[in-house]
């Protein structure tokens, strides 16, 4: 998906190249805002391009809330513009996420247990008994009844604007997330989400809170250490690592910059795509 500053679809011209290394068979569509934005020659990389309708109805990032009508396929999976694919293993993750009709990998934080004080209140809000922790980047599901109810309650969720559903970590000023509302959604439905080991190798890390991130599409290497939780304010001092390897590197805020725009550039020389800069 891309919209705005021509950044975004070069992004996303970089994910569809990296699905053309490392899962070529699968076909790739581009969702987008409006056609007269598409940069010329963006088109090609994609085998489908697909507008988005009443987009007034998703906010910022809630746009992924309004991906399932406009997918054309039985089966998306759905991820994010800033990642690339960097390993050829994703068979194994179609299979795994395709035991439900809609998935997003996560933790659970259950309202007998909670230590969060948000998800507590997203809880008592709407009457579910667990929350979600998650990344969005990556979505898979099905269209089904099923899938379709999930995206249906998280719609209808973020229309009702529930104060506790605005989500306060959020460094945007409307405070609107789409992982809240799916969370909700997914809990309101009995969805579980799935999850990964350290040692089976997760299908998506991000390079938030990261380091001895190494990240090579050339080479099928996804390697970078995350915490394994903080000491102060959930974020300073980290209390250990671990090494993770993961099949979709997803470069939050474009970092690591270098590492990125190497990635980029490799990906563009190897399909003979002009290259770009990126700032």
């Amino acid at each position: 998906m891309a919209y705005g500053p021509r950044k975004f679809f070069e992004m996303a011209v970089n994910l569809a190249l990296s699905v053309k290394l490392n899962d070529p068979a699968r076909p790739i569509t581009l969702l987008y805002k409006d056609k007269s934005e598409l940069p010329e020659g963006a088109a090609q990389h994609f085998d489908h391009c697909a507008p988005f309708e009443n987009l007034e109805r998703y906010p910022g990032v809630t746009i992924k809330i309004g991906i399932y009508e406009p997918s054309p396929y039985e089966e998306t999976l759905y991820v994010d513009a800033d990642c690339l694919i960097v390993k050829r293993d994703m068979d194994r993750h179609w299979a795994k996420y395709g035991a439900e009709d809609f998935m997003i990998s996560g933790d659970i934080e259950r309202r007998d247990e909670t230590k969060s004080g948000h998800a507590q209140k997203i809880m008592n809000a709407v009457d579910i008994d667990y929350y979600i922790h998650m990344n969005a980047g990556v979505i898979f599901f099905r269209k089904s009844p099923r899938a379709e109810k999930v995206f249906e309650d998280a719609r209808n969720m973020l229309d009702a604007r529930h104060p506790d559903l605005l989500d306060e970590r959020v460094r945007r000023g409307d405070g609107l997330s789409d992982q809240t509302f799916f969370a909700a959604a997914m809990a309101r439905n009995k969805v579980m989400p799935i999850s990964y080991t350290a040692e089976e190798g997760t299908i998506m890390a991000t390079t938030w809170q990261a380091k001895d991130v190494v990240f090579d599409v050339e080479n099928g290497v996804g390697k970078l250490k995350k915490p394994t939780g903080f000491r102060l304010l959930n974020r300073f001092w980290a209390k250990g690592w671990v090494q993770h390897e993961t099949s979709v590197a997803h470069f939050i805020e474009m970092k690591p910059r270098a590492i990125y725009q190497r990635q980029s550039d490799w990906l563009r020389a190897h399909f003979g795509v002009a290259p770009y800069a990126f700032e």
